[in-house]
């Protein structure tokens, strides 16, 4: 062990590296000079007894192209086994094991989780990665900051909490999305219906699953949704208890779009249910 972590574990706190990282210690105020800068923020969750944390501060957080990418970021470092209020941060951004690293928007919203060690060769394609994801994160929050109704930055934040795992606010962001997208393209307007339709479908909201669905279908253009909104339709009606409405709306997959990798899922779902 170094002194520098030895000391690092007397005193309690995380050690702080000459010519390193500058780290925030706050999580209000990291999110404010976050706020203020329009930055994200790169959070560094560690614990004393982690020694694959204290090894990214004696070599990865102290490499000079990691220190200088670290710029663009509101970096902060918590202990996930600390204060109460660190402790239920690492729960709320879903910290299982340690190391691990999260980059968040100004407003908290998750943008890349990664657990695990990283040296200092892989680590700054993760920063860079992590840059670019935030920029658009942040470009759609700041939009619908100056208005609400933004039919584009509704879609595409629906999209990224939905990849989040945030399946409530998806489908509250798809739903507004749906509401204001008159004018936009016929693709994003059926993507839209298609991920909320599927939503209201796995939350056994069979009717508005089918009115979703079904507005999609009836957007004029076709598009590389068509197929997976008949599908999902089909699979809510099986799963309503409409059986014929369900065969025959997969039957249309199969037949209509035999080419697509979606009908042989159609075909296994006719198969299951002929096996019933």
């Amino acid at each position: 062990m170094t002194s520098l972590v030895l000391a690092a574990l007397l005193l309690g706190g995380a050690p702080e590296v000459k010519g390193g990282i500058r780290w925030e210690r706050d999580f209000e105020v990291a999110l404010k000079k976050a706020k203020n800068s329009g930055k994200p923020v790169m959070i560094d969750f560690w614990a004393d007894w982690c020694g694959w944390c204290h090894r990214l501060d004696e070599t990865t957080y102290r490499d000079p192209k990691v220190v200088q990418l670290s710029k663009g970021f509101v970096p902060l470092k918590l202990n996930a086994e600390g204060t109460r209020a660190e402790v239920a941060i690492a729960v709320r951004y879903g910290v299982s094991s340690l190391p691990t690293i999260a980059f968040i928007s100004p407003s908290g919203r998750m943008v890349l989780l990664l657990q695990g060690f990283q040296g200092p060769a892989q680590f700054p394609k993760v920063m860079e990665q992590a840059k670019t994801m935030a920029s658009k994160l942040i470009s759609w929050e700041t939009t619908l900051a100056k208005n609400p109704n933004d039919p584009e930055a509704l879609l595409g934040l629906g999209i990224h909490v939905l990849d989040a795992s945030l399946y409530d606010e998806a489908r509250e962001l798809l739903a507004r999305a749906r509401e204001v997208d008159g004018e936009r393209p016929v693709t994003d307007r059926k993507q839209a219906r298609l991920l909320l339709g599927t939503l209201e479908y796995y939350a056994g909201r069979q009717p508005q699953a089918e009115q979703v669905l079904k507005e999609g279908l009836a957007l004029p253009t076709p598009t590389e949704y068509d197929a997976k909104l008949l599908y999902v339709l089909g699979k809510n009606y099986l799963k309503w208890g409409r059986n014929q409405e369900a065969r025959r709306t997969l039957q249309s997959v199969v037949t209509d779009y035999a080419s697509n990798p979606i009908a042989q899922k159609a075909k296994e779902s006719l198969v299951a249910m002929d096996a019933r």
